[in-house]
């Protein structure tokens, strides 16, 4: 029978996930924003990161309060640990959607379907967190990741394609943007590397 310390994790690891949700709302509006030119959007998501950091910081603080209110075994006080790094990456994650969102525009008409398409697999990678923090599963995580390196390929190779002084230009910032999203994955596919810690405290 689950101890009282395992179900207030089980309930940190609940709120982490709506963390993650937070932060994919936010990087699919910081993508919109981009490729609309849409400066209301963009607030928006300036708020939701802020959203996402406090809840962040109230993620970390209920993980040390388990430290301090119980006297977890070995494997727990390493779901903890984890739940502090969790709430860490996401909180950054959605900094990353804040930068997204920050982007100077307009994106080339071309090259938005694979901005667009890049966005939307990044979005489905935070997404997938959810799975993987309260069931246990990767795969909708793992595949999300891959398409995200496939679509920043996508938009690296138009930009490097860019040609003139305004090409290198817009080039450049073609290529961070997809460097953000990149990494914004990245971060996405730690966090599950991460989660694995909930596994053995819930089972």
């Amino acid at each position: 029978m689950p101890t009282a310390f395992q179900k207030e994790l089980v309930t940190l690891a609940h709120r982490l996930a709506d963390l993650g949700d937070l932060v994919a709302i936010a990087l699919e509006e910081a993508t919109r924003s981009v490729l609309e030119s849409d400066h209301t959007l963009g607030g928006r998501v300036r708020e939701q990161a802020a959203a996402a950091a406090a809840l962040g910081a109230a993620c970390e603080d209920q993980a040390c309060a388990l430290l301090a209110l119980h006297a977890p075994r070995e494997a727990e006080v390493k779901a903890v640990v984890a739940a502090v790094h969790i709430a860490a990456d996401l909180t950054r994650m959605g900094g990353l959607a804040r930068e997204v969102a920050g982007a100077p525009g307009p994106v080339p008409p071309e090259v938005r379907p694979a901005v667009g398409r890049l966005g939307g697999h990044a979005v489905a990678a935070a997404r997938a967190v959810r799975a993987v923090l309260v069931d246990g599963d990767r795969a909708g995580l793992g595949a999300a990741v891959a398409l995200v390196a496939e679509g920043v390929r996508e938009v690296r190779e138009w930009a490097d394609g860019c040609a003139g002084p305004r090409g290198a230009g817009v080039a450049v910032e073609l290529a961070l943007l997809a460097a953000v999203h990149g990494r914004f994955a990245g971060i996405a596919d730690r966090v599950g590397r991460l989660a694995v810690g909930f596994v053995p405290v819930r089972a």
